[in-house]
């Protein structure tokens, strides 16, 4: 987890960046939409599917 500098406010807001090719490899493309679902303890994320 990391954090978005905010200048000389305080309070960063929580930041997480997911990268590599393994995305690529489990169908998660640059430009194919998501859908993040928050569960307890948990950020689930799946490949939103438009038909």
């Amino acid at each position: 987890m990391g954090y978005v500098p905010q200048g000389t406010k305080p309070n960063p807001r929580p930041q997480l960046t997911i990268k590599g090719r393994w995305l690529e490899q489990t169908g998660f493309y640059v430009g194919c939409a998501v859908i993040i679902k928050i569960e307890q303890g948990k950020l689930v994320i799946e490949l939103a599917i438009q038909f």
